[in-house]
């Protein structure tokens, strides 16, 4: 899968999770939508909440195993980040079916899932925002924004 492509189902995987929350504010939902825009990725179908792609769909479209295994660990840092104060668990109940319903579809290894729900708790101790969660997922730690775009003091919403 070429990196442009897989960048693009990798996005709509993480827009679809964020999405599945029952409890999403307008904002949350423009910013989410917004996220190829804000990434830079002009190759991602814009979905709606009334058309959100099926995320066993999506899952299937991974042909290589690293993508896979992003595709779960993004799955859960949207599921992780976007989590509700009054939540009990990592995952609401909408999101966990969603999660569970990818994750059934990459067929990985449980040890692979371990490691992998492992670095994601990691990484949510870190308390940051979800657009730079889910950059840093897809483009590196710490490698999104370019460093231009952050040094020409741009007001870059959902980057606090």
């Amino acid at each position: 899968m070429a990196n442009e492509a897989s960048h693009s189902t990798l996005l709509l995987i993480a827009q679809v999770i964020a999405l599945s929350d029952g409890s999403i504010s307008k904002e949350e939902e423009k910013m989410i939508l917004d996220l190829p825009d804000r990434l830079g990725l002009t190759a991602v179908p814009r979905i709606t909440q009334v058309n959100l792609p099926q995320l066993s769909s999506l899952g299937k479209q991974l042909s290589n195993h690293g993508d896979r295994c992003l595709a779960a660990r993004i799955a859960g840092l949207v599921a992780g980040v976007s989590r509700n104060p009054e939540d009990q668990q990592d995952m609401n109940a909408d999101e966990r079916t969603a999660y569970r319903e990818l994750i059934a579809t990459l067929n990985l290894e449980d040890s692979e899932l371990e490691e992998i729900e492992f670095s994601v708790r990691q990484q949510l101790s870190e308390g940051k925002s979800l657009l730079q969660t889910i950059g840093d997922a897809l483009f590196g730690k710490d490698q999104w924004p370019d460093e231009v775009l952050l040094s020409m003091n741009l007001d870059i919403p959902g980057m606090i």
